[in-house]
């Protein structure tokens, strides 16, 4: 079977642990508030990628209906659980925080209504694709600002090209872009010190940035 993200071993494991408890499976807020998310959606995406890897089934559009019907290997278990218990995890980098930012082709205010909703939705669903979380996701007419948690083996660049590739499917979708088929501009910000960002964003606006 696929292997599974991080996050998704702690959702398999909290349903797990809900039902073993509780003798019926979580809602998708109680999986939330169990690990700390508060956005639903992000959520709905971790269960839709554990069905789809074949570690759970569910009913569509009925509460309480997640079972789990695969679950990762004990060692693999066994493994994660000496890492707490010994702390050779500790003074590990596994995550890296980004803020990024892109504007769209001339600053052409089009991410609105429908465009913009979908926007929000691919997003969420490359984050869960690559196991990264969304910590904060801005999207203004001309700009997308969002800071992510992803892999340290993800470069910034590698991370911002498949936020812009997902969104150009979302917006090919809904109809847009220029008649040379640009969307975005070509410039963008990525940064790990986040007490920068919104002054590179402000740069980035008045034309002073250029493609890292």
């Amino acid at each position: 079977m696929e292997p599974l993200t991080d996050q998704q071993e702690k959702v398999l494991a909290t349903v797990e642990d809900y039902v073993a408890r509780n003798g019926f499976p979580p809602t998708l807020r109680e999986i939330g508030d169990a690990l700390g998310l508060a956005n639903v959606n992000a959520v709905r995406g971790h269960v839709s990628a554990l069905e789809k890897k074949g570690y759970i089934t569910k009913e569509p559009e009925k509460a309480r209906s997640i079972r789990v019907v695969h679950s990762p290997s004990g060692l693999s278990r066994f493994k994660r659980k000496l890492h707490e218990v010994f702390g050779t995890d500790a003074g590990v980098l596994h995550r890296v925080v980004y803020g990024i930012a892109w504007t769209t082709w001339r600053r052409a205010p089009c991410l609105t209504g429908p465009r913009r909703a979908g926007l929000e939705e691919a997003f969420q669903r490359e984050a869960v694709e690559h196991g990264w979380r969304l910590l904060d996701l801005r999207i203004k007419p001309d700009l997308v600002v969002l800071v992510v948690e992803a892999w340290p083996n993800h470069s910034p660049e590698l991370t911002v090209r498949r936020f812009r590739a997902a969104g150009q499917k979302t917006v090919a979708h809904h109809g847009g872009g220029s008649p040379g088929g640009k969307f975005w501009a070509k410039g963008y910000v990525a940064t790990t010190d986040l007490a920068l960002l919104d002054e590179l964003v402000a740069r980035l606006l008045a034309g002073d940035s250029e493609t890292p």
